[in-house]
Protein backbone atom coordinates (compact mmCIF):
# COMPACT_ATOMS: atom_id res chain seq x y z
CA UNK A 1 0.00 0.00 0.00
CA UNK A 2 1.38 3.32 -0.60
CA UNK A 3 0.66 6.71 0.39
CA UNK A 4 -2.56 7.68 -1.67
CA UNK A 5 -4.44 5.02 -0.16
CA UNK A 6 -4.49 6.28 3.03
CA UNK A 7 -7.44 8.03 4.10
CA UNK A 8 -8.73 10.74 6.05
CA UNK A 9 -7.27 10.86 9.68
CA UNK A 10 -5.49 7.29 8.99
CA UNK A 11 -2.52 6.84 10.28
CA UNK A 12 0.32 4.86 9.12
CA UNK A 13 3.97 3.75 9.44
CA UNK A 14 6.23 4.56 6.30
CA UNK A 15 7.76 1.69 5.68
CA UNK A 16 9.97 2.02 2.37
CA UNK A 17 11.09 5.66 0.30
CA UNK A 18 11.10 3.92 -3.72
CA UNK A 19 11.88 6.62 -6.27
CA UNK A 20 14.21 8.53 -8.21
CA UNK A 21 17.42 9.35 -5.87
CA UNK A 22 16.82 12.79 -5.92
CA UNK A 23 13.04 12.93 -4.43
CA UNK A 24 14.10 10.06 -1.93
CA UNK A 25 17.38 12.72 -0.73
CA UNK A 26 14.53 15.67 -0.81
CA UNK A 27 12.29 13.88 1.52
CA UNK A 28 14.50 12.98 3.87
CA UNK A 29 15.74 16.26 4.03
CA UNK A 30 11.95 17.11 5.07
CA UNK A 31 11.87 14.34 7.92
CA UNK A 32 9.98 11.71 5.32
CA UNK A 33 11.95 8.69 6.84
CA UNK A 34 11.07 4.93 7.63
CA UNK A 35 9.88 4.25 10.90
CA UNK A 36 8.13 7.32 10.96
CA UNK A 37 4.31 7.78 12.36
CA UNK A 38 1.79 9.66 9.29
CA UNK A 39 -1.15 10.64 9.01
CA UNK A 40 -3.27 12.20 6.49
CA UNK A 41 -4.71 15.37 7.27
CA UNK A 42 -6.36 17.16 4.67
CA UNK A 43 -6.94 16.59 0.90
CA UNK A 44 -7.97 19.45 -1.87
CA UNK A 45 -11.50 19.27 -4.04
CA UNK A 46 -9.44 17.38 -6.71
CA UNK A 47 -7.62 15.21 -4.08
CA UNK A 48 -3.83 16.22 -4.86
CA UNK A 49 -2.40 17.53 -3.69
CA UNK A 50 -2.73 16.46 0.12
CA UNK A 51 -1.01 17.34 3.39
CA UNK A 52 -0.04 14.96 5.81
CA UNK A 53 1.18 15.03 9.04
CA UNK A 54 4.74 13.54 9.33
CA UNK A 55 7.10 14.03 12.01
CA UNK A 56 5.15 16.76 13.68
CA UNK A 57 4.89 18.55 10.80
CA UNK A 58 2.66 19.26 8.18
CA UNK A 59 3.87 18.46 4.44
CA UNK A 60 1.69 18.87 1.45
CA UNK A 61 3.01 15.91 -1.38
CA UNK A 62 1.52 16.04 -4.76
CA UNK A 63 0.14 12.29 -5.35
CA UNK A 64 3.36 11.11 -7.69
CA UNK A 65 5.40 12.00 -5.11
CA UNK A 66 3.28 10.18 -2.66
CA UNK A 67 3.00 6.79 -4.67
CA UNK A 68 6.69 6.55 -3.90
CA UNK A 69 5.91 6.31 -0.43
CA UNK A 70 4.90 2.60 0.57
CA UNK A 71 3.31 2.36 4.24
CA UNK A 72 1.95 -0.20 7.01
CA UNK A 73 -1.67 1.19 8.30
CA UNK A 74 -1.32 1.27 12.08
CA UNK A 75 -3.91 0.14 14.74
CA UNK A 76 -4.71 2.47 16.92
Amino acid sequence: MNLTDLQHHQKALITVLNGPQSLRQRLAALGVLRGQVVELRAKTLWGDPRAYLIGGQQLCLRNVEARYIRIQLQND
